[in-house]
């Protein structure tokens, strides 16, 4: 009889673990969870268009793993190391979803006469151009950081010449170490780039 018992416990064991499983009992299994980035903030519009034409904003060439939808993350104890969440996701990959965050943010900026997403049938004068670098949540001891890096470029279309051509750099604290506090600061210091390439534009396109 004790041998019987012996047998048949872990087997038991294992039906209940399999039961909460499938029945929604007590076991917590992990979710995954899926994030878009912030919507812009409403700024001050430029008077005149830095640009007199129109202009399309292309997907941002990625490679490795910011080519795919897993939140980066990288801790102080590896700094070299760069990890993708298991359950944290982007809806899009970040290059898509950057490239109609700049779309909406220099639409309200009135950076050009028109803006639009890049189609390869759809030709306009200008056309912005660009690499992620690094899109990584940085988690340190006493706090939550993002690190954005991204390289853009402007191109003129109707001279067939590249105007300007910059990296930008932002760490920006999150306000906690919720994700999504994380994301908002993803939002916050994609504006920064934003708002220091369109200084750049209109210091490339002011009389000399």
């Amino acid at each position: 009889m004790l041998h019987t018992l012996k047998v048949l416990f872990p087997l038991y064991m294992a039906a209940l673990f399999v039961s909460a499983c499938i029945g929604g009992g007590t076991v917590n299994i992990p979710q995954d969870h899926y994030y878009q980035l912030p919507p812009v903030s409403d700024s001050q519009p430029l008077v005149e268009p830095a640009l007199s034409g129109s202009l399309s904003i292309n997907n941002l060439f990625t490679s490795g793993m910011l080519h795919e939808r897993a939140v980066l993350f990288v801790s102080e104890k590896a700094p070299l190391e760069i990890n993708p969440y298991h359950y944290h996701h982007w809806v899009n990959a970040p290059s898509s979803l950057i490239q109609r965050h700049m779309l909406s943010y220099l639409h309200k900026k009135n950076l050009a006469k028109k803006h639009q997403r890049y189609r390869s049938d759809a030709q306009t004068d200008y056309t912005i151009n660009g690499e992620l670098l690094h899109f990584e949540r940085q988690l340190n001891s006493s706090s939550i950081k993002v690190h954005v890096e991204i390289e853009l470029a402007l191109r003129d279309n109707r001279q067939n010449k590249e105007l300007l051509r910059q990296t930008y750099v932002q760490v920006m604290p999150a306000a906690g170490k919720d994700m999504a506090q994380t994301i908002s600061a993803f939002g916050s210091a994609l504006e920064q780039i934003y708002a220091q390439f369109i200084r750049d534009i209109r210091s490339e396109n002011s009389p000399q």
